[in-house]
């Protein structure tokens, strides 16, 4: 009987995680209909550090699981979807009318999508393909930090890049939740990296939108170099097919 129980508790503590993101996600959303804007968005800051975990920990614990999956994928669409698109709308969306309304909901729609084809996409190294929708959903919300915005095109703008992204097959470079061959640098600079965001969340959050729209930005640089290497080795083969001439070839190929 211990054996089980013990086991019971094991493969569900990375589900106590993804579920503290989704209570989190409702209470951000209740404090942000309250007018506790602040709060709101830290909470959706603090959400992101549990999803960040969860998997990890259902790595480091052997306690993968579909359902595991499934849970974390819904509250993400909570707590990264539906919570950041009300707090814009609550604060600057809601100027521009039906472009407004329909901005708002075109951002958890795509990030829904996102999802979905996430959880259908078998993995492929370690890439993301579209922008995740952790990270799109705090990047928005962190603009809600900076009220010298909130009158301008920047936000609805702003946010239909991240929407764009999120559906796009814009590759970024992550340690994903399934991946098992993880290298320890790699591991280590995922939890330095957490704990970076955390003391950003504490004690710099204003700074938190620039943390992430580097992240975004990052995305982007790291496709366009894949895009000139895959045209040089495309330039090599038409080379190779033409010439005969495989001096210039990668060595891979």
């Amino acid at each position: 009987m211990w054996p089980s129980f013990k086991w019971a508790i094991k493969k569900n503590i990375p589900n106590v995680f993804t579920m503290g993101n989704l209570v989190l996600g409702v209470l951000a959303l209740l404090y942000i209909v309250e007018g506790n804007y602040e709060l709101g968005i830290s909470l959706v800051f603090i959400s992101m550090v549990l999803d960040g975990l969860d998997g990890k920990l259902a790595l480091k614990l052997k306690v993968t699981s579909e359902l595991g999956k499934q849970l974390d994928s819904l509250c993400d669409l909570v707590s990264f979807g539906v919570v950041p698109a009300v707090i814009l709308y609550q604060f600057s969306f809601y100027q521009f009318g039906a472009a407004g309304l329909l901005i708002t909901v075109l951002f958890p729609m795509a990030g829904a999508y996102r999802l979905a084809r996430f959880n259908l996409t078998k993995s492929s190294g370690s890439d993301f393909i579209g922008l995740p929708i952790t990270m799109a959903g705090g990047a928005l919300a962190a603009l809600a930090l900076h009220g010298d915005l909130y009158h301008t095109w920047i936000p609805p703008l702003y946010a239909v890049i991240l929407t764009y992204l999120m559906v796009s097959r814009v590759r970024y470079p992550a340690i994903k939740k399934g991946q098992r061959n993880l290298k320890s640098l790699t591991v280590a600079i995922f939890y330095l990296g957490i704990v970076g965001y955390i003391v950003f969340v504490l004690f710099m959050r204003e700074m938190v939108l620039y943390l992430l729209i580097s992240y975004v930005s990052f995305g982007l640089l790291y496709n366009l170099v894949r895009l000139k290497r895959d045209e040089n080795v495309e330039q090599s083969l038409v080379s190779v097919l033409l010439l005969g001439d495989k001096g210039d070839l990668p060595p891979h190929l």
